[in-house]
């Protein structure tokens, strides 16, 4: 018996020393074509990492890809992948020498452009708490592929107000990242693309030149003040730089303006755009100080932009050349034209405040969003109009809460997912009681007619976004919460049906 439990024990060593662990942070698929991929991953020190890709689980034959991981970029790196077929599921594993990391995962390649069939994708932003259970559900729905539409972590908090001021620090923003709790799991498996919204870009409600906040003296004599907070260049340009780097991306249009790219995927083409890196203006620009009347209004003037000219020019031309049957634009913040309503009525209640908060927090909040941006909003609307482009559909993000119009309100069909892990999602609850008790407005029947969280119902559970293309026939929104169980859901028909 001793010698049999002394093989035993000899055949476990040497599995453990050929099995090991030495990929650190990662792995993280993105940048998926039909023929190609992106992989991101990280290792502890200087390696060179074989990775194999094999159209089948007992990797019998396989597609070798090497790549090292360097110190001067933190022994972080993004692989190139590719020589793919089309539409099939290839798994991967890594090799350093003789070892085997226990780590694997597979993606699948997308299918021909134009090809017409049923497919689902995920959506969704804003992940700062312990709470990672959507991360569990969503392998369920096979998704293709994950859009994260921003405030991926919060580095501008749970690492350092300033954290983009230093290049590793910007790095290690990417390793926290790649290491949280149930997505990374998830990531093994699931696509993801991103955009990144402004807690994850400089700071909350960050531009091209600087950061902006307001205080609110809310006892005594109500009062607001601005505050415009400006930040050196090369913060920006580290965080552009850290996105090229650290994530497994798509080609980007220009750099020097932001992170805005685009890719197409079957029947449908996605436009990922970029409300922080070009904003020229502060928040504080759109709003005016009447001293006579001692009063706020919001009076943005034209040259008051979100996306720019260079961004919105790139816009325009993709989504008027586009020969997909559905044309997603994917934003960091909502686009629904209704929000200006709440702008409205927040500055008509401006100084009405409740546990600290006033109608003037209501009114700065929204002014964030693209209705805060008018001018560009509707010349962006009229060029849809002008140039009879249809089957455009927003996904969204940055509320902390998951909401939805099919156009009516919104100007679009938009799904808004902002809520995958969120301290509270009650939003669109407490702003629906409000102006019904105010009598300002109806939120469901003026700004989100197709429901989500505390919209008809008190369900306040972290969820994400699910759509699921069906040919040229139709694509339904859901919000789906952490327990798998539906909020709401509502199908958008393509216009030739």
């Amino acid at each position: 018996m001793k010698k049999v439990g002394g093989v035993v024990f000899v055949c476990l060593l040497f599995s453990l020393l050929s099995s090991a662990q030495f990929i650190t942070n990662g792995p993280a698929i993105g940048g998926v074509t039909e023929t190609s991929a992106r992989m991101y991953l990280a290792t502890g020190d200087r390696s060179v990492i074989g990775i194999e890709l094999s159209t089948d689980s007992n990797f019998t034959n396989t597609l070798p890809y090497l790549v090292t991981t360097e110190a001067k970029n933190f022994f972080m790196t993004v692989a190139d992948i590719n020589g793919l077929q089309s539409n099939t599921k290839y798994y991967y594993r890594f090799k350093k020498g003789e070892h085997t990391d226990t780590i694997t995962g597979h993606f699948r390649t997308f299918p021909k452009v134009g090809t017409k069939g049923s497919y689902t994708f995920v959506a969704g932003s804003c992940q700062e708490t312990e709470n990672m259970k959507v991360f569990d559900v969503i392998p369920e729905h096979d998704p293709w592929f994950m859009l994260h539409t921003g405030d991926y972590t919060y580095p501008d908090y749970q690492i350092r107000p300033d954290y983009s001021a230093d290049y590793p620090t910007v790095a290690l923003s990417y390793r926290k990242r790649y290491d949280e709790k149930q997505m990374k799991q998830m990531l093994h498996t699931v696509p993801i693309d991103y955009i990144y919204d402004d807690n994850d870009y400089v700071g909350g409600s960050g531009g091209r030149y600087n950061k902006n906040d307001f205080r609110s003296k809310l006892k005594g004599k109500v009062s607001h003040e601005f505050v415009v907070d400006s930040f050196p260049a090369f913060w920006r340009r580290n965080v552009i730089k850290g996105y090229i780097e650290f994530f497994p991306g798509y080609e980007m249009a220009d750099t020097s303006e932001g992170i805005y790219h685009s890719f197409k995927f079957a029947n449908a083409e996605f436009f990922f755009v970029d409300r922080c890196s070009a904003r020229p203006h502060p928040n504080a620009y759109s709003f005016k100080w009447n001293e006579k009347k001692k009063r706020w209004y919001f009076d943005p003037p034209e040259d008051q932009v979100l996306f720019g000219k260079k961004q919105m020019d790139w816009l325009k031309e993709g989504l008027k050349n586009s020969d997909a049957d559905w044309k997603f634009i994917v934003s960091g913040v909502p686009f629904n034209m209704a929000c200006r309503e709440l702008i409205d009525k927040g500055m008509k209640i401006q100084n009405l405040h409740a546990k600290g908060y006033s109608g003037f927090h209501m009114a700065t909040g929204f002014a964030n969003y693209f209705a805060g941006y008018p001018a560009e909003q509707n010349d962006f609307m009229q060029f849809l109009k002008d140039n009879d482009i249809k089957d455009v559909i927003v996904i969204s993000g940055d509320t902390h809460h998951n909401v939805m119009d099919d156009g009516e309100n919104a100007g679009l069909p938009e799904l808004n997912a902002s809520g995958l892990s969120v301290s509270g999602t009650e939003l669109a609850y407490y702003l629906k009681l409000m102006g019904k008790w105010l009598f300002l407005y109806n939120l469901k029947k003026d700004v989100w007619n197709q429901g989500g969280n505390g919209i008809g119902n008190k369900n306040f559970k972290n969820a994400f976004g699910k759509i699921d293309i069906v040919g040229d026939k139709f694509v339904r929104l859901s919000i789906v919460d952490e327990d798998n169980e539906v909020i709401s859901s509502f199908v958008v028909e393509h216009s030739s049906k």
